[in-house]
């Protein structure tokens, strides 16, 4: 028998498999992770504000909690918390993994650990991902009302009648609490269109529906309504960054294909399980959208300004 010399490898086959190889080791490598924080967390815990005020069973969300379990492949429990702060607290400790927080309740929870990250944020049946702060103002007078008469301002602690405005509205390079305008603290959104509407104020701070992109337009708040009513004569003057509608979170401990089975799964969740869409996002009909954590950096601006504030 002849015996020739080796065969040479084709250079080309072995360029192709290194990136084979490097993508197998990665998959293997990350396998076992996701297996022991499994077997370490037991039940995966997910965190919800009781919307009832002490009534709600977490039976409610059944189907919700049926959905996240399968996507993930572990035993799932809905913890029903009395309010915001327990919720954050609950999360920021680690005693739960997941979170539906407000957009405020996200930064503050982030600035308190910086452990959290956003999956996804519902939108609205007509696209909206979140709202603006706008000003409206009589549309003859336009700049000249903020000076020449009281402004609705309000209520208090909302985030586009009050909190978005102090944060980032100015007025001849004053910040709103400097610039010297008489503003007229309201009860409500309803208070302040109503004493608009009958003159007795020259402008208001209202709200929009609103997505990240400042050029795009979405139907829908008080402020568009007042300018869309012909009779009303209305025009908006100032409006602030997007702040998105609050996000689903987890803490940055789950895995990364754990994050991403939730992230993909919450996404089709409107369409694959409306029974547990409905049930954890009953006012927000449009499904669910990817996130980041840069979309909440207006809601962080607000939340740090808080914190500074005496």
């Amino acid at each position: 028998m002849v015996v020739g010399p080796p065969r040479a490898t084709r250079p080309g086959r072995a360029i192709m498999r290194r990136p084979i190889l490097a993508l197998l080791a990665a998959i293997i490598a990350t396998m076992p992770v996701a297996a022991d924080w499994r077997a370490e967390t037991g039940v995966f815990r997910i965190g919800v504000v009781d919307p009832g005020g002490g009534t709600t069973s977490p039976a409610r969300y059944e189907p919700f909690r049926e959905a996240v379990s399968t996507a993930i492949d572990m035993p799932v429990e809905v913890l029903v918390l009395r309010d915001a702060p327990s919720l954050i607290d609950a999360q920021t400790s680690g005693r739960i993994e997941y979170a539906i927080l407000s957009a405020l309740g996200y930064a503050a929870a982030q600035e308190m650990c910086a452990c959290l990250v956003p999956l996804v944020v519902p939108r609205t049946a007509g696209g909206a991902t979140g709202v603006r702060s706008v000003l409206v103002v009589d549309a003859a007078t336009g700049e000249e009302a903020v000076g020449s008469g009281p402004i609705g301002y309000g209520p208090e602690g909302s985030l586009t009648g009050a909190l978005a405005p102090q944060v980032a509205f100015t007025h001849q390079g004053q910040p709103l609490g400097e610039a010297g305008l008489d503003l007229v603290v309201q009860p409500s959104f309803e208070a302040a269109r109503d004493a608009f509407l009958a003159g007795d104020l020259a402008g208001l701070f209202a709200w929009d529906y609103a997505v990240a992109d400042p050029d795009r337009a979405i139907g829908g708040g008080l402020g568009a309504a007042l300018v869309g009513d012909a009779a009303v004569g209305a025009s908006i003057l100032w409006r602030s960054e997007h702040v998105p509608f609050g996000p689903h979170a987890v803490r940055d401990t789950v895995p990364a294909d754990v994050r991403t089975a939730l992230r993909e799964a919450l996404v089709a969740l409107e369409e694959a399980a409306p029974d547990a869409y409905d049930v954890i996002s009953p006012t927000l009909g449009g499904g669910f959208v990817p996130v980041e954590a840069a979309d909440y950096a207006f809601a962080a601006r607000i939340v740090k300004a808080l914190a500074e504030t005496p």
